[in-house]
């Protein structure tokens, strides 16, 4: 998973009592068991070295410093390259139809997509792609378009429920996976949204 630092947390579930003894890269846990989701406490968080000052769920020192200078289309690609290491390709297959439901412009290279609908209708999901970010979240009529340019002039992008956000817009919408999605998207977001400043 790229630059990220995870630590090993031992803790028991609020829920059923179940021990998770597994690696921390953001403040919440999933049980194993019982699949509740739960947040550490400050003083577990603490014990752990786990810094949050930006209150986003994610240790600050989670990422690697970004040293690199490469044009935002080559890092995106390398990033989501390097993110996915590990990671359940079956998650992210493309199709005519998510294509076409995020109207993916002839041309753009795509280096990441996903189709969140039950039957892969490809009615809601999201692509990382050559020129930027491309996201329809559920019942919405039509898909949104950010450029990395725009991308780069916007706020930190934030995690809420199912969605990463920035300024409100959605540019992911995952709810297949909460390990994935908190583990490995938000941090390769903010990875990109870091470089996009940068370039």
């Amino acid at each position: 998973m790229g630059g990220c630092i995870m630590q090993i947390v031992v803790v028991n579930c609020p829920a059923c009592g179940g021990s998770y003894d597994g690696r921390l890269t953001s403040r919440f846990v999933t049980c194993e068991y019982c699949g509740t989701r739960f947040a550490l406490s400050e003083d577990e968080l603490n014990a752990l070295g786990f810094t949050d000052a930006d209150d986003d769920g994610l240790d600050d020192e989670d990422l690697e410093p970004d040293t690199s200078s490469d044009p935002m289309d080559v890092f995106a690609r390398e990033a989501c390259e390097a993110s996915l290491k590990g990671v359940d390709e079956s998650l992210f297959a493309s199709s005519t139809k998510i294509v076409r439901g995020l109207n993916i412009r002839d041309g753009d290279d795509i280096y990441l997509i996903h189709d969140d609908t039950l039957f892969k209708s490809g009615k809601d999901g999201f692509a990382i792609t050559s020129s930027g970010l491309y996201c329809r979240e559920m019942g919405e009529r039509s898909a949104h378009f950010v450029s990395w340019s725009d991308f780069a002039q916007g706020g930190k992008p934030e995690l809420i429920d199912s969605y990463i956000r920035q300024d409100g817009t959605s540019i992911c919408y995952f709810s297949d996976s909460n390990d994935v999605r908190d583990d490995v998207l938000v941090p390769l977001y903010r990875r990109l949204y870091r470089h996009a400043c940068k370039v």
